[in-house]
């Protein structure tokens, strides 16, 4: 591979530690996430594939007072670990009474393998454990190539989807608004 492409792709497979040792792959890569500051959430067997649900926080800021949430998976496979990872992030906002939804990243080869589905039943789950009731974002326009496949995951997950009319917005095509029931 030449170093352009070195450079510049995001899809990689970096190598297991020990060859098809998936195991002692999970517990390696669950220290670097901690020794890094993740905590991890949980750890998820998903057919030939391990997954490590991990969440940021930052060393000086008590939990409760966290203002961010990052949310990530790391996937581990027998053929190594799938990069990049992917990841939600999220905000509370200044009084903990609502959750804006800033982005979820996941990369082309890692779509349509419920890796975002996971991501999302996440945020929902601290929403509820810290008694929020609504999570909101919106649609930016650079997701306008695969529109439909947004709206229907995000409907599936009880999001309220509303596409603007106004085409003028240079950023946004759309609002979500899941509310807890």
């Amino acid at each position: 591979m030449n170093l352009f492409n070195q450079l510049f792709n995001r899809n990689t497979i970096s190598p297991l530690i020990r060859r098809n040792d998936i195991d002692f792959e999970v517990e390696y890569q669950t220290e670097i996430l901690k020794s890094r500051g993740f905590e991890i959430i949980s750890t998820i067997a998903k057919g030939k594939y391990s997954l490590i649900l991990y969440r940021h926080y930052y060393e000086e800021t008590p939990k409760e007072e966290e203002k961010m949430i990052f949310l990530g998976i790391r996937i581990i496979t027998n053929k190594g670990i799938l990069r990049p990872d992917p990841v939600l992030k999220a905000f509370f906002n200044e009084d903990f009474t609502n959750i804006s939804l800033a982005d979820i990243e996941i990369e082309e080869h890692l779509t349509s393998h419920g890796y975002g589905s996971i991501l999302l039943n996440t945020l929902i789950k601290i929403a509820r454990e810290r008694n929020i009731n609504s999570i909101t974002g919106w649609i930016s326009k650079v997701d306008s190539d695969h529109l439909e496949r947004l709206i229907h995951f995000y409907k599936k997950h009880h999001f309220a989807v509303v596409l603007f009319e106004d085409k003028s917005d240079n950023l946004r095509i759309g609002n979500l608004e899941w509310k807890s029931v």
